[in-house]
């Protein structure tokens, strides 16, 4: 594991470089960022969240359906969402093991959900009766709330695909859950890229979700040894970089996930495409490299 100290400069200048407005055009938080409305651009970036599995350039074309059955307002249409009437709208809909019925099921989970709590704000901090606690139980709580919705509209027999169960990962089941805690970094962080529409929770509490981009940065800088890209290694990761900012611990995520995404790292020794890298001083990579010279 590095020490606190060798990472603190490497992984500031990351953040500082890094090309927010370059990037961010290839990143799912683009879907979100459309709608100026904090209502809209909350329920896209949720549904939006729950299907970023894969790469951007595959789960984005089938946020591009629903999003154009959804119109000009998103949060108007899942608001009066009918699925015998506005069902069809997601005929199209494709996407690996989700199909219209798992979209349809989120609209009427979320349409239940904004008419008892106004906001997903409000619905989140319903599960949260301790502000300075810990992430998971609420986090937990949030994603059990789409769970627990009445969907027989959608699924007569009363049994949810294994679709929708998909789109609502449980901190409690010790999975990485990363698709729910980026959409708490897009909604709850102050600084760009993310949008800061949340204010009843802390950034601090963040954890940094982690996918194979970040697992293997954080395993190449000294972030992490586990092997397994679980909830504990989403909270080891962030107790590390908690050392560095504690009240904004899962700032570096973005940067971390894209140099990696962009081809800038390729989670091994390569002269050409390291050359550049800030990071070379705290990578495994290299210090390994480093240590076998001295001797």
């Amino acid at each position: 594991m590095t020490r606190a100290p060798a990472l603190r400069e490497p992984l500031e200048r990351l953040y500082r470089d890094c090309d927010y407005t370059t990037r961010v055009a290839r990143d799912a938080m683009q879907f979100p960022l459309r709608y100026p409305a904090a209502e809209d651009r909350e329920l896209v970036a949720l549904l939006t969240a729950c299907l970023a599995y894969g790469r951007v350039d595959l789960f984005g074309r089938a946020v591009e359906i629903v999003l154009a059955a959804m119109g000009p307002s998103p949060a108007r249409f899942v608001r009066e969402f009918d699925p015998r009437r506005d069902g069809p709208a997601f005929a199209g809909f494709r996407y690996r093991f989700n199909r219209p019925a798992d979209v349809a099921a989120f609209c009427v989970a979320a349409r239940d959900l904004l008419a008892r709590h106004g906001t997903l704000e409000k619905c989140f901090g319903a599960g949260d009766p301790e502000p300075a606690g810990p992430l998971g139980p609420a986090l937990d709580r949030f994603a059990r709330a789409f769970l627990a919705a009445d969907l027989r509209e959608v699924f007569p027999r009363g049994r949810m695909s294994r679709g929708y169960r998909h789109l609502f990962p449980l901190p409690s089941a010790g999975g990485p859950c990363k698709r729910l805690l980026l959409f708490l970094r897009w909604m709850v962080r102050r600084e760009p890229p993310d949008f800061g529409l949340w204010t009843s929770v802390a950034p601090a509490r963040l954890l940094v979700p982690v996918d194979t981009h970040v697992e293997n940065m954080s395993r190449a800088i000294g972030l992490t040894r586990r092997r397994s890209r679980t909830w504990r290694m989403a909270e080891e990761i962030t107790r590390r970089l908690a050392v560095l900012d504690p009240a904004d611990p899962v700032k570096y995520d973005f940067a971390l996930c894209h140099k990696r995404m962009s081809g800038d790292c390729r989670d091994r020794r390569d002269a050409a495409v390291c050359a550049p890298c800030g990071l070379r001083a705290v990578c495994r990579h290299w210090r390994a490299r480093a240590r076998t010279t001295r001797r």
